[in-house]
């Protein structure tokens, strides 16, 4: 046992638990196997200090027995406590004492019992950490003797392959490889992009490396794929040469390259003439971390599913790109690929055909690029390419080549062709280019145009495009939203509707979103809602919308009761194609603890009408909670009275467009008149918006409106401020009933 095992070891918090947990001692000592003292904490005089110290030496370890067993040393001033301390192989490493005072105690004096159990307690856990601390000295002395061997992998650092084609890198790997372990082969093979990486010897090259490599991988890979298996061959007539089926007169062995998965993402193999030495099994040790290796500078930089280089590496090569375009002058094209039929491949024929396709599309496009260009895979079937001192003609002539190329070669699966389209948007970096994510942005802006154009569109990115322009503002709104939403600045608000005739309703109230911008000032909803629309985020808005909104009302104590009131909350029609929202509302009425009478969801009459069929199975599942349903904006479409006796509503909200002008306009009166006698003879609710003011107010409960909602009736506040207003009212309501 190494002396400095036990020295090593930060004993301080040791021995502050000593003196935490027996408080009448007065010293504490730690001694390693020779004596020497390795750590000691004094408490009380100098005197009694030394003869603490004497008094602990005069128990040496050569009298104590080898087991455990504590060790007591008195005289008549004081009482010394020793246990060993041993290594995993049962060798002295030390031991720990601590010395107890004779004479008066503050409290219980200490028994022996008490001092045995705290120092056997210690004791284990410095056993414990001196066991991990062997341990690892073991092993880093078991590295510092295969450095040598290690060195080789190390050598080769993940950073500087970001600079590099991917076919740069894996050439590399290959020939570092070779020299290394000195073989007369060594080949990267990457079976799902049909790719191969060789790197030979000097001296005696093998004959048809790649027919060679190819039979290999072949009959290894189904070996590998059951069990991810190295392969050691030196003899063609075992058992496992006949088994795999292989007859090559060459000497083998090989590990697969696994992915983050664990899935096969290549195979590295080694070949040597039969005159050479055998491998053995340090070699197939060596070659699995080499494989590692392999696998670590890949997902460092590439993507598994293509071997394109990843979203980082891309960002590496654009930022390099910027660098030259603005001190050397040079202009290049970066270009956005939307491979559009992803999903509807995934959803007919299966995520592997959906995989399949964006490997085909990725050796399609780099089979048209220079040794120049990068090329590299973003998800979701999104493709980005850098076309280095290259003008926007000449890369919207290479987009085109691509799109063709792409269109001219269907993918071939489970004997059916199936046809693919590829969109694209360009936008170039030149030495006006200030910053980079503009231009990223813009090639992003125009390939969605292009992908709205429809079957494989190009669209090229200029600044003085307005419908672009207006597209990038649109973009913008994206992440402007997300980080509203991070930053906790969107609001709810409510606006009050009114009943045209007293009722028992406590609350009757509609729920507005609202958006602060970064100096506090509420953003008007028709700036972010369209945006969110185009970009899909009002689920995410809805369900916020959702929540808050309850977890309001539940902290006010209200929505308790069936007739209690009504909260309507509005509903895009992006969330009535969500299958999982009734159950999401149906968990949030249950957290809070929401009358479901209670709650009502607006939808427009568009959006229940474009997509009848899933909006009537959202609706009806709504229902099925116990919620009611109002048609908003109703009287704008075209059939609204024919579809209307098929949709679950309980509320029809008169549009405003026709509201707001039934003092003077008699056709607007008369479709007020109707909308409300029709919902009246089908047993619902009517609510007129946009009532702006007393006179039409009046007109509006002359004609029977059931409610009322608008500025004339009350301006929205936020909803917090409304339940407080509430609790007034009820608590002035109760005083009078006193």
């Amino acid at each position: 046992m190494p002396v400095s095992a036990l020295a090593s070891l930060d004993t301080s918090r040791y021995i502050a638990l000593l003196r935490e947990s027996l408080p009448e001692t007065v010293d504490i000592f730690m001694r390693d196997a020779a004596g020497t003292l390795v750590s000691k904490q004094t408490g009380g005089e100098p005197a009694i200090n030394e003869h603490c110290e004497d008094n602990c030496a005069a128990c040496p370890l050569r009298t104590m027995r080898m087991d455990r067993s504590l060790q007591v040393n008195r005289d008549a001033d004081a009482t010394c406590y020793s246990m060993m301390i041993f290594t995993p192989s049962d060798e002295i490493a030390g031991s720990l004492s601590v010395v107890v005072p004779a004479g008066p105690t503050i409290g219980t004096p200490l028994s022996t019992a008490q001092v045995e159990r705290m120092l056997d307690s210690v004791v284990t856990c410095i056993e414990r950490e001196l066991r991990l601390t062997i341990e690892l000295d073991a092993m880093a002395q078991e590295l510092a003797g295969r450095y040598e061997e290690l060195n080789l992998v190390y050598e080769n650092t993940d950073e500087d392959t970001v600079t590099e084609s991917d076919t740069e890198v894996h050439n590399r790997l290959v020939e570092d490889y070779v020299d290394y372990l000195g073989v007369d082969l060594v080949a990267l093979v990457f079976p799902s992009q049909g790719r191969i990486f060789i790197a030979s010897g000097r001296d005696d090259p093998i004959t048809d490396p790649y027919g060679i490599i190819r039979e290999v991988a072949d009959k290894y890979l189904p070996h590998a794929e059951k069990g991810n298996n190295l392969l050691l061959l030196n003899d063609f007539n075992d058992s496992a040469a006949r088994e795999l089926g292989l007859d090559v007169p060459y000497k083998i062995i090989a590990t697969p390259v696994q992915n983050n998965r664990g899935g096969i993402e290549g195979i590295l193999i080694c070949l040597n003439h039969l005159y050479r030495a055998d491998f053995y099994n340090s070699d197939k040790n060596l070659l699995s971390v080499m494989a590692r290796k392999v696998a670590k500078i890949l997902h460092a930089n590439f993507d598994a599913l293509t071997g394109l280089k990843n979203q980082a590496v891309f960002d590496h090569v654009l930022e390099q790109a910027l660098q030259t375009a603005t001190r050397q002058g040079h202009h290049h094209c970066l270009l956005n690929v939307d491979l559009g039929s992803i999903r509807v491949l995934n959803d007919t024929h299966g995520r592997e055909a959906g995989d399949a396709a964006i490997r085909h599309v990725a050796r399609l496009i780099r089979t048209k690029l220079r040794n120049t260009d990068h090329v590299a895979y973003l998800g979701e079937g999104h493709y980005g390419i850098l076309l280095e001192c290259c003008s926007l003609e000449q890369g919207e002539k290479v987009a085109e080549t691509l799109r063709n190329l792409v269109a001219d070669n269907p993918l071939a699966w489970d004997d059916d062709s199936v046809d693919l389209e590829i969109s694209l948007g360009i936008a170039q970096i030149d030495p006006h280019t200030v910053k980079l994510d503009e231009v990223v942005e813009a090639a992003e802006i125009a390939r969605r145009s292009a992908k709205e154009l429809g079957h494989g569109q190009i669209q090229t990115f200029h600044q003085d495009d307005s419908g672009l322009l207006d597209h990038k503002q649109r973009l913008k709104w994206v992440s402007r939203i997300r980080e509203a939403m991070r930053d906790d600045r969107f609001r709810v608000y409510c606006q009050a509707i009114e009943p045209a005739r007293p009722s028992g309703e406590v609350f009757h109230f509609e729920v507005l979103l609202r958006l602060l911008d970064n100096e506090g000032d509420i953003v008007s909803p028709s700036e972010f809602i369209p945006p969110a629309e185009e970009f899909n985020l009002m689920p995410m808005l809805d369900r916020w919308v959702i929540d808050k909104t309850f977890s309001i009302m539940s902290a006010a104590d209200y929505a308790r009761h069936t007739d209690e009131g009504v909260v309507s909350i509005n509903l895009s029609g992006q969330s009535l194609s969500d299958w999982e929202l009734p159950d999401y509302i149906a968990r949030k009425i249950d957290e809070f603890g929401i009358q479901p009478a209670c709650v009502c969801f607006e939808i427009t009459e568009t959006v229940a009408f474009r997509d009848s069929e899933q909006a009537l199975q959202c609706m009806h599942a709504i229902k099925a909670l116990g919620c009611s349903l109002a048609l908003d904006d109703f009287g704008t479409g075209l059939s609204s009275f024919s579809y209307l006796k098929d949709l679950p509503v309980d509320y029809l909200k008169i549009d405003g467009s026709f509201v707001r002008k039934i003092l003077e306009d008699n056709v607007s009166h008369a479709m007020v008149a109707s909308i409300n006698q029709i919902g009246h003879v089908m047993g619902l609710k009517t609510v007129a918006e946009f009532v702006e003011n007393d006179a039409l107010a009046q007109r509006l409960v002359e004609m029977d409106i059931d409610y009322l909602q608008g500025y004339a009736i009350a301006k929205p506040v936020p909803l917090d401020d409304y339940m407080d207003e509430l609790d007034a009212d009820v608590s002035a309501s109760a005083g009078k009933a006193s």
